[in-house]
Parts: C-alpha cells; structure tokens; sequence
C-alpha cells in the first residue's frame, strides 16, 4: 500500500508589494520542497496566497519549511499560518470547481444577487470591476463546492437578475479562460431588431395572423417547421419587389455593427444561422463581413413568392448540426464557441456551445444559457469575453497598418 504524503498548507496575507512571490519560492526551492497546488489574489494592494506543499519523507522537512517561511514571511510584513493535510483534503482544494460571474447592475441590484449567493453557500473568492465600452460590469470568481444544487443557484440568480432587468453572467471559470474562436447569431430580433417575417406580413395584409404564430413558435408552444410553413403560405403572391423594400428598411440592433466589426478585427469567425430567410442573411453577410451563412429559402418564381419553402427546413436541431458540424469543419472545440439566439429556436445550439448567450431572450432560455443580456445591450458581450476596448483599438491598428 503506497504511503500517505505528508502534506502541509502554508496561507499567507497582507500588504502585496513586488517579489513575494519570488522570496517565497526561495525558501521552498531551498528547502527543497515540492508544490502541489498554489493560488493567489492581491485586491487593492492586499494578498492572499496559499501554498499546498509536499514534504516528502524527512522528519525534520516541516519544521525546517515552516521556520523559515515564518521568518520570511516576518521579513516582508506578511502573516503566515499553517495546516498539516490529508491527502484527500488536497485533492478537495485541487479540484475547486470555479465559476466566473459577470454582473451589469446598480448596488441594490449587486446586493440581492449577493444575498442569493451566500444563501446556497457560494464563497466569492476575488471581485474585480472593470469599465470599457460604454458600461462597468463586476467580475466575481465563485468557489461553489459547497452549493447543494448548482442548477437552483444559476435558475435563481438569472431569474433574478431578469426581474431586476440586468445583465448576468455565469459560466465555469476554465470555460471562461479558453480564447473563444467562433460566434454564431441567430438573425431576427437578434441581430436585427425586428422579425422579418412579420414585415413581409405586413404587405402581403396579414401581419396580425402572421405575428401571432410568430410568437407561439418563439415560445416553442408548437413545431418550428409547421409554423414556418403555414406562414409562408401566407406570403403567396408577395413580389421580389417587396423583398428588397424590408430588405433596405432593415434595423440592426444596437451596438451589432461595432461588436462584429470588432470581431472580425479580432479574428473571430463569424456566422448567422436562422430559420429566417436567406435573401436578407445573405444582405447582412455582405454589408457586416460575416463569413457564413445558414438560413431558410423562400421559393420564388418570375419574381413571385410561391408561398412555399425551397428545400429542408432549418429548425432548433438543424441550427445546432449547423454549429457543430462547422465548429468540426474548422477544427475548433465547441467550448472556444458562442452562441447568440433569442427564442425557444435556440435552446439547442446554445446549450451544446461553450458559451450560450440568451439575447432579450424568451422567458425559459436563459435556463439553457450561460449569459442573459437584455435589450440594447449586444456590447457586454466585450465584457464577457474578456476583450477591453484596448484590445479592439489595438486590432483595428494592427489591421490599418
């Protein structure tokens, strides 16, 4: 039976300045003591720092260690305790299981969504706050080992954060730190503020019965493709005509030109998947700089709509085999890919990404989301990715050069 290693637990706290890091290692490689796990967080120039340390198996190795980390510790102004382990007990602070969480909110708002995390036993481990881009948000990093039911804490922080009408997110923090290489968007009342569909109901003079099934799909209260072709149906007779008059009266949403612009910049790849139409996806690839595209044909004859929908139907499970299968394609994990969608449409292309984002989203879907933002809101996606307006200016740069 293989021995138990001799484990000790050295915290540390107080007032961070340059080389403590460096002194500290000193005396562990002097000593010539093995790390097992280590982790820090310096907030407003004050430290807190633990080392996991292996003693291996001579007598005298810990008394050694901790003396002359006291005396260090002493000589920098830093207070320093100890803990002898467990295996087990180190395999528990190893595996932590970390979550970032980013709010957009006034301090009431923080407040509640706060009183909800000490509610189910979450501990914050660092905050941070950061402003770019127009807006502030408040980066937390959760330990919530101790929650009893992660499902219920992400169910009742977004739900929560929805009633407050603010921006949240929520994913898990190795998720988080992965560089996220692909973005998909769902089209209508995403990426544009409107449903297409619905204007083209409007001069075909059946917009009421038109938005009304728009709705209830949105909703997933029915089939997606039934919907959609009970609705074309209705278009029948509409002329090219009127499809290039919704075309050129399209309205993106705001802040989606920046944020692709800015993308793009980045190096991102950029796609729109819909179970709209791609006579208008295909009008905002080319005047964003998209470079993929996935959406429904109308089918068209002697410039007439013949109500029907030319080939298969894109639904909630074709959009998700488009993300999948492209983010195979490319060569690219599913967990460096985001996701933007809206309605019930979108549940499973969001759930299967690494990042999902619920964007004015249908009540329900932020259940499936890692991110809830609310109307108007496309930039705190910046905030989500991690990328600070520095980051931007600083491709736009590289590419003008």
């Amino acid at each position: 039976m293989p021995k138990e290693k001799r484990l000790l637990m050295a915290t540390i706290s107080g007032q961070d300045s340059p080389g403590i890091m460096a002194a500290l290692l000193g005396v562990l490689a002097k000593n010539k003591v093995e790390i097992v796990d280590l982790g820090q967080t310096a907030l407003q120039k004050m430290l807190g720092l633990y080392f996991v340390l292996d003693l291996g198996g001579g007598e005298n190795s810990a008394d050694s260690v901790m003396k002359d980390l006291l005396f260090e510790a002493n000589q920098l102004g830093l207070t320093l305790n100890f803990q002898l382990l467990q295996t087990r007990d180190a395999e528990k602070i190893h595996s932590h299981s970390l979550f970032v969480l980013h709010f957009f909110g006034d301090t009431a708002s923080l407040a509640e969504i706060s009183k909800i995390l000490a509610e189910e036993r979450v501990n914050i481990e660092t905050v941070s706050s950061s402003v770019h881009h127009g807006d502030r948000s408040i980066e937390m990093v959760l330990d919530v080992r101790a929650v009893p039911d992660l499902t219920r804490l992400k169910q009742r922080i977004m739900s929560r954060a929805r009633a407050l009408k603010t921006d949240l997110g929520f994913q898990k923090q190795e998720a988080y730190r992965k560089n996220k290489r692909m973005i998909f968007f769902d089209m209508d009342s995403t990426l544009v503020d409107m449903e297409i569909i619905d204007e083209l109901a409007h001069r075909a003079g059946v917009k009421r019965e038109v938005a009304r099934l728009t709705e209830r799909a949105m909703r997933g209260e029915f089939d997606f493709a039934q919907s959609l072709t009970q609705r074309v149906a209705m278009l029948k007779g509409l002329k090219q005509s009127d499809l290039e008059a919704v075309r050129d009266g399209i309205r993106l949403s705001e802040g989606v030109e920046e944020l692709v612009t800015s993308l793009k910049w980045l190096g991102f790849t950029l796609g729109i998947v819909t179970g709209g139409f791609d006579y208008f996806a295909q009008h905002l690839k080319e005047k964003l700089g998209f470079d993929l595209v996935h959406a429904n044909s109308l089918e068209i004859k002697e410039g007439v709509l013949t109500g029907k929908v030319a080939g298969e139907i894109i639904d909630a499970a074709g959009k998700a085999r488009v993300v999948s299968q492209t983010a195979c394609d490319l060569g690219i994990p599913m967990d460096q890919v985001v996701v933007v969608g809206d309605g019930s449409n979108d549940a499973l292309m969001l759930g299967q990404a690494g990042l999902g984002i619920a964007y004015n989203a249908k009540k329900g879907l932020d259940r499936i989301a890692n991110v809830s933002l609310g109307h108007a809101r496309f930039l705190h996606i910046f905030h989500i990715l991690g990328i600070t307006q520095e980051d931007v200016e600083e491709a736009v740069s590289c590419k003008q050069m």
